[in-house]
């Protein structure tokens, strides 16, 4: 893949052990005794989303929409952004959620907006809005998934660190994914990066583009 330019997206949100407010539950109840040590299950607002306390995949608990338009593969220590969460009905959500890892010094940035309407089976409209978004310059590539096609593409920049003004890469993985089989779609944004730039990180780039891949294959509709 030639070398791309990537507009980074950062969410404007830190991630500690968990920030945010009640407004409804879409998870099953849980019993405040069987609340799992995990990040996204302490915060509040995480586990309205989260289906169960049980995992469904190693490291993953299963995450459903406010729309109820689809479900995916949520990490169980990330933690929504309630500020930076908007949804519509049953035809538009929007929101950020991210996880930091300090073993490694990594930390982690999930953007996602999803919509049920017309304009979604045009792909060439949304695609040009993912290379707006990210400046990707070339083609995207073409997975098809249970029911769905991801239209995905990846690429790396370094950019200064808020904190320390020092130079950190960020490395970025993204896609739009239309379901085949009604007039849903979502735009998914992941990027990851090291937590503190004056600190050691090492990223591993083949392991990040998996767990990128395995959220957006991931999505059901």
């Amino acid at each position: 893949m030639k070398k791309t330019t990537i507009l980074f997206i950062i969410p404007l949100f830190v991630f500690a052990g968990g920030c945010g407010i009640s407004i409804g539950s879409g998870s099953e109840k849980t019993n405040p005794e069987s609340i799992p040590e995990t990040e996204a299950f302490k915060d509040d607002f995480t586990r309205e989303f989260i289906k169960s306390p049980d995992g469904t995949e190693d490291g993953y608990y299963t995450f459903v929409s406010k729309t109820k338009g689809y479900t995916m593969l949520f990490p169980v220590n990330a933690t929504i952004s309630s500020a930076a969460h908007d949804y519509q009905d049953d035809y538009f959500e929007t929101y950020n959620f991210g996880e930091s890892v300090d073993e490694e010094n990594l930390s982690r940035y999930f953007t996602v907006t999803y919509e049920d309407k017309p304009s979604t089976r045009d792909i060439e409209f949304n695609l040009e809005l993912l290379t707006e978004h990210t400046g990707y310059e070339s083609e995207f590539k073409e997975i098809r998934a249970l029911d769905n096609v991801i239209y995905y593409g990846k690429g790396n920049k370094e950019l200064t660190h808020n904190e320390t003004n020092k130079k950190v890469m960020f490395y970025g993985y993204f896609g739009y994914i239309q379901s085949q089989k009604d007039q849903e779609g979502l735009h998914f944004f992941y990027e990851t990066t090291c937590r503190k730039a004056d600190k050691p990180c090492k990223i591993n780039e083949q392991v990040e583009e998996e767990r990128a891949l395995l959220m957006m294959k991931s999505i059901q509709f």
